[in-house]
């Protein structure tokens, strides 16, 4: 295809996302691509210094595309025509990468893991089935993270006597990991399965359609709350599919990390950034929280609490001084959760006193990094305090990209509002006591 037959048809391509495909004089396709703009991403063959892109659009002499509603669609439906066509350079392309696939077990509680197609089986059971294959592991990673929230499915390597970290918050059913379940339900387990190998497979309609069935069968029966978690349900599976943000490659939403990253003199973006407060009056109901944002976003899942036990009004000294032993406790407290995936960033309130003490705790976990910030006589954020080469630094918050300046002031929003919301609870509790 000459350079002027692919721009003219360039300017045909819409701004939307989808499939874009490569063929030959046969019109067999030779390369399958998808892209969050299909126009921006086939101009970009127009100036490729790759010789195997280059030959790969000179053999071509048409181009076809398929508009989707969202990029994990765009994702699915590369995968699918990847499978059907086997183009001769998406092969060619992918010789010094591997494409990834989701592998379902063999058991009688299959388990669903992302692999290599010839990648050694950590979980050494027998493969029932692999489903790709897929060009974006981040992307995949995301779409099942979401999809286990709605149909859970067990991931442990063996089984125990008690209930997992995940049956507790809802990604397991809990009776499939268990020596001695009191109950059972291998139907539930199984229909979770195939939901997921199904939507990963493209059948999204099919999962709706059966899910409506289910809902309008419980509502007959006079089961409405089971029937309006259907309903939840549903509307769940649609937005993973509508939702843009899913996709966490997106430059628009590593902006603030990149930035922080840069700032912060950071190995690698802060993908998890967890904030922590203290909220107490004189030391009574003395509270903590911890909340999480990953890739810059609230993830309220992996929020949590704690009642201050070391420290009581009567042992509190003055000023901030309490704040650092409870934040010392709360960190070390967390720290005891290693089933808790560790933060690249710790963002704390107060200056040097309360960033040493949570270095105290934090020293031996070199990949994490900590900022305090600091706030003026207003309450608002004035500066960031961190650790360089040993030493204390600083910088203003004004002088921040505001990207980076936003993020942290919404960890820090975040923590001191769960946290007021705890001690506010718990003060209420002890009122009508």
């Amino acid at each position: 295809m000459k350079p002027e037959v692919l721009q003219k048809k360039i300017t045909e391509l819409p701004k939307k996302i989808g499939v874009y495909i490569f063929k030959d004089v046969q019109g067999t396709p030779i390369y399958i691509g998808k892209a969050i703009g299909l126009k921006s991403r086939v101009s970009a063959y127009l100036k490729t210094a790759d010789a195997r892109l280059s030959t790969m659009v000179h053999v071509a002499t048409k181009l076809e595309h398929r508009v989707t509603e969202s990029e994990i669609e765009a994702l699915i439906l590369e995968s699918q025509l990847i499978k059907k066509y086997k183009p001769q350079f998406n092969v060619v392309m992918r010789d010094d990468k591997q494409y990834f696939f989701v592998a379902i077990t063999n058991e009688k509680y299959p388990r669903i893991f992302l692999t290599h197609q010839f990648q050694t089986n950590k979980i050494k059971a027998p493969i029932r089935e692999l489903i790709g294959p897929f060009t974006d592991g981040t992307s995949l990673k995301v779409t099942l993270k979401q999809l286990r929230r709605l149909f859970p499915y067990c991931t442990c390597k063996q089984l125990h006597h008690v209930r997992c970290l995940n049956a507790h918050i809802g990604k397991c059913l809990g009776f499939c990991c268990l020596k001695k379940p009191e109950q059972e339900d291998p139907k539930l387990y199984a229909k979770n399965i195939q939901a997921i190998r199904n939507l990963l497979s493209g059948k999204r309609e099919t999962v709706i359609r059966q899910l409506e069935k289910e809902m309008k069968e419980f509502a007959s029966q006079h089961e409405f709350e089971k029937a309006m978690s259907v309903r939840y349900k549903i509307d769940r599976v649609r937005r993973v599919f509508e939702n843009a943000r899913i996709i966490s490659s997106q430059k628009e939403q590593m902006r603030p990390l990149e930035d922080l990253k840069k700032v912060l003199k950071l190995p690698k973006p802060p993908l998890r950034i967890e904030g922590y407060d203290i909220s107490n009056i004189s030391g009574m109901h003395a509270t903590g929280s911890m909340v999480v944002f990953d890739y810059g976003k609230p993830d309220k899942d992996s929020y949590r609490k704690f009642k201050i036990k070391s420290i009581t009004g009567s042992d509190l000294p003055r000023g901030k001084a309490g704040d650092t032993g409870m934040l010392r406790e709360v960190l070390s407290r967390r720290l005891n959760h290693p089933e808790w995936p560790y933060p690249d960033l710790v963002i704390i309130d107060g200056g040097k006193g309360q960033l040493s003490s949570a270095q105290s705790i934090l020293d031996s976990y070199t990949h994490i990094r900590v900022i305090a910030l600091t706030k003026n006589d207003r309450h608002m954020g004035n500066h960031i305090t961190f650790m360089r080469n040993g030493k204390f630094a600083s910088a203003l918050l004004s002088k921040l990209p505001a990207p980076a300046r936003d993020v942290i002031l919404a960890v820090d929003s975040e923590a001191h509002r769960f946290a007021i919301s705890y001690y506010r609870t718990l003060h209420a509790k002890l009122m009508k006591g």
